[in-house]
C-alpha cells in the first residue's frame, strides 16, 4: 500500500492547488503560528508564487508589522513562503470548511470512491488540510471519468 503523501503530492501539483492547500494550512494554523496580539491584527489573504499577502487592520499595525518583517517571514518559511507583503484590509479569523460545501459530503462519489477518500485522509490530523485533501481527491476522482459523480 502506498503512503498518502506519495499519492496526494503529485495529484495536488497536477491540479494546480498546491499553493491553495498551503494557504489553507497557514490560515488554519494562524493563531498557533503568531498568537495574540499579532494574529488579531493581521491575516493571510493570498499566496502566489511563494509570496504571502497579509491583510492588516490599520496603518499603525501595518507599520509595526513591517518592523517585524524578518521574524514573520521566518515563522512562515516552513510553509513554503518566500516573501511577505502587507496591505490594509479586512482581517478575518480562520474560516472552517462547512460540510455542505464539501463535494464528498454531498454524495457525489460512489461508495467505493468515498471509502477510498476516507481511508486516504484518515491519517491527516489537521481538519483544514484534511478538507483540502478530500476536495482534491474528489476532483481527481471525478476527472477520471470526465463528469462529476
Amino acid at each position: 500500500m502506498q503512503r498518502a503523501g506519495s499519492i496526494l503530492t503529485p495529484a495536488i501539483k497536477r491540479l494546480g492547488i498546491e499553493e491553495s492547500v498551503r494557504l489553507l494550512r497557514i490560515t488554519s494554523e494562524w493563531d498557533a503560528i503568531f498568537g495574540k496580539p499579532l494574529s488579531l491584527h493581521m491575516s493571510p489573504s493570498r499566496l502566489l508564487e511563494g509570496e504571502l499577502l497579509l491583510n492588516t487592520d490599520s496603518p499603525i499595525w501595518m507599520q509595526q508589522l513591517q518592523f517585524c518583517h524578518d521574524e514573520i517571514l521566518g515563522k512562515l518559511k516552513p510553509y513554503g513562503v518566500m516573501k511577505v507583503r502587507f496591505r490594509i484590509g479586512k482581517v478575518s479569523p480562520a474560516k472552517k470548511r462547512e460540510p455542505e460545501h464539501d463535494p464528498a459530503a454531498r454524495g457525489q462519489l460512489s461508495s467505493d470512491d468515498a471509502r477510498f477518500v476516507d481511508s486516504l485522509i484518515a491519517p491527516v490530523k489537521d481538519a483544514a488540510l484534511k478538507a483540502a485533501i478530500r476536495t482534491a481527491a474528489v476532483i481527481s476522482l471525478s476527472s477520471k471519468t470526465g463528469k462529476p459523480r
